[in-house]
């Protein structure tokens, strides 16, 4: 039996960033993931600029320089009836802001590392087998063959959109896995000239997303109604879907596939508490994800960042009950409530390509309106 201050369930970046803060202020971080690092995720792979200064403080800034990844200095837009747009990322002051495609085999493992680096010990190839609340700590049977139990005075969920620990916690609801579109992730080899872009295309019935990541690849993320993605394959969805965008068409003619596709559904989820008595739920557990704008690893360590934070607050008042953690969730809302509100306005368009046809159109000829959103998903 192992005792720990903060167990954290969950490595990805919004768990990682709460075990790198907690470790670096004292507390004993047990930080559990099913899987054993590097791994792939599926992802967009593409670093908004937004994360450096996050990345700087969590000091993985020079790791992150040192693996492949590809710059990004701009967005393009384009629709299936050929209109396009290309929107530079902000530039204060002057300084070109940049962001970066940049898988999740290499950020995550980074990260992970980052934690263990600061104290935490890591537990992972860990999967959660039960989670309970005994005597105000908390109680955590994990492993595979080999069952191994965890004492811990808090607990942080941060795995994912299908968290173990919110379906322990008795979070999950009836009938949530239910949705209209389906995500997919392919990394492809031999993509046509895409340099220093984060590309959206959008077609009818979804959208795909384009971003050079080194080594030669290239990251190719795909939204699809539910109903045109069944009983089909790979090569019907590229024709009789993404094929129908003449810009996507040209670009992935030449393509080929590297490693296997993934997919998830349903792409949103309805929001669900993130706090109780002695635990708190960060990233995608806590429902904080935006697959659209590149946003999803901001609002994972930031939301990680303030977890660490708010369990900080609890250990100093002895106080881990559901009303001193409520704030957690008003930090939350203060912290991404408007970037949030500026995503739902972009996801509207994205998935009507009638409504953001003449937007794109202007926006080549007047900068208006598409560059103040992408400003606005791109800058502070």
């Amino acid at each position: 039996m192992e005792k720990f201050d903060v167990a954290v369930v969950g490595a990805g970046p919004a768990g990682s960033s709460a075990a790198i803060a907690l470790a670096r202020k004292g507390y004993s971080v047990a930080l559990l993931d099913k899987a054993f690092f590097p791994r792939e995720k599926l992802c967009g792979d593409f670093l908004n600029p937004i994360n450096n200064p996050v990345l700087g403080q969590l000091g993985v800034a020079k790791e992150i320089r040192q693996v492949p990844s590809a710059e990004v200095t701009a967005f393009r837009v384009t629709e299936y009836r050929g209109s396009e747009t290309v929107v530079p990322l902000p530039s204060p002051d002057g300084a070109q802001r940049v962001g970066l495609g940049l898988r999740r085999l290499y950020l995550d493992d980074i990260l992970v590392t980052r934690a263990a680096k600061e104290g935490a010990l890591l537990r992972l190839g860990c999967k959660i087998q039960a989670i309970r609340r005994e005597k105000e700590r908390w109680s955590i049977t994990a492993g595979a063959a080999k069952e191994r139990l965890l004492l811990a005075d808090f607990l942080i969920g941060a795995d994912g959109r299908n968290s173990a620990v919110a379906h322990w916690l008795g979070l999950s609801r009836p009938g949530e896995r239910t949705g209209s579109h389906i995500g997919f992730q392919l990394h492809l080899r031999g993509v046509r000239e895409i340099v220093g872009e984060v590309q959206i295309h959008l077609f009818p019935g979804g959208y795909a997303g384009l971003v050079r990541i080194g080594e030669g690849l290239v990251n190719l993320c795909f939204s699809l109604e539910r109903k045109r993605a069944q009983n089909t394959s790979v090569e019907a969805l590229f024709r009789e879907c993404l094929f129908t965008n003449p810009y996507l068409r040209s670009k992935l003619a030449s393509a080929e596939p590297v490693g296997k596709l993934r997919s998830v559904y349903p792409v949103y989820f309805s929001p669900r508490r993130c706090f109780g008595d002695g635990f708190l739920l960060a990233g995608d557990a806590a429902r904080v994800t935006e697959p659209v704008t590149g946003e999803g690893v901001y609002f994972a360590l930031k939301s990680g960042e303030l977890a660490a934070e708010m369990a900080d607050q609890a250990f100093k008042k002895m106080d881990f009950s559901a009303r001193q953690l409520s704030s957690y969730e008003k930090g939350c809302r203060r912290a991404f409530g408007k970037r949030e509100k500026i995503n739902r306005i972009i996801r509207a368009f994205i998935y009507h390509p009638a409504l953001l046809r003449p937007l794109i159109r202007i926006s080549s000829e007047t900068s208006f309106p598409i560059v103040p959103l992408v400003h606005s998903v791109c800058g502070k």
